[in-house]
């Protein structure tokens, strides 16, 4: 794509509306009790889903995927290895169970509904399996907001990796031009700009953005005032 065509297909609304599921969608904090109760420290479930996203990285890296879930477990593992916290297969296992019955955000339902509303075509793009987010999607109750969703498991990478983004647009039929991701990650927000796409950063607690790519032409702390946002695209 030329700089003028990514300029010119900057402007306006979005002909995709691409989210992120995990964090951006659900809320991965109603663990953190259970976590911090299980590993005796308060900041356990952010350590775990940081090995998570770090193992993604490697087993993308290192041709050698396997799904999100099983990326879980051996995270959750390693966890309890250096914390040497013996946790029993059943304790472990409620934990899991637990993810897949996650609660979308507070704002998350009455947002994408307006986003419907509005016409926009709206799809997830998720590193979760296939398995587990047909699950967690219809357990969340925003199943219907959504044309599709796709996982990284049809490309066998996980995200920020740039071929995930490229392989959405084409499945899509559209340019990465033409999508915009809505990411609480700066991590994810960085990869699709990255490929060419638009991007739409949900701050959430105030996280900030990699302060070495680009801004994204919208950044707002929650769902919320993201779609505030979208909506006043022209």
């Amino acid at each position: 794509m030329t700089a003028e065509n990514s300029h010119r297909e900057s402007n306006g609304k979005p002909a995709v509306l691409v989210f992120d599921f995990n964090e951006t969608l659900i809320n991965f904090g109603v663990l953190r009790p259970t976590f911090a109760e299980l590993f005796q420290d308060a900041g356990a479930l952010d350590e775990w889903f940081a090995l998570l996203l770090h193992y993604s990285t490697v087993v993308t890296l290192t041709d050698s995927y396997v799904n999100f879930a099983e990326l879980g477990k051996a995270a959750f593992t390693m966890l309890a290895e250096s914390k040497r916290v013996r946790i029993g297969d059943e304790e472990r296992g409620r934990v899991f169970q637990d993810i897949l019955s996650l609660p979308a955000h507070p704002e998350v339902p009455e947002a994408l509904a307006r986003l419907r509303a509005a016409g926009f075509r709206m799809v997830v793009l998720t590193n979760s399996s296939p398995a587990s987010v047909s699950v967690q999607i219809r357990n969340a109750g925003i199943v219907s907001y959504f044309d599709e969703v796709i996982s990284v498991d049809s490309i066998h990478r996980f995200k920020p990796d740039l071929e995930v983004y490229r392989y959405a647009a084409r499945h899509l039929s559209a340019s990465t031009g033409q999508l915009m991701l809505v990411a609480a990650h700066a991590w994810d927000v960085y990869g699709a700009m990255r490929a060419g796409c638009r991007a739409a950063f949900v701050a959430r607690q105030g996280k900030p953005l990699f302060p070495l790519g680009r801004r994204p032409e919208i950044c707002e702390p929650d769902l919320t005032a993201v779609a505030d946002a979208i909506l006043r695209l022209q």
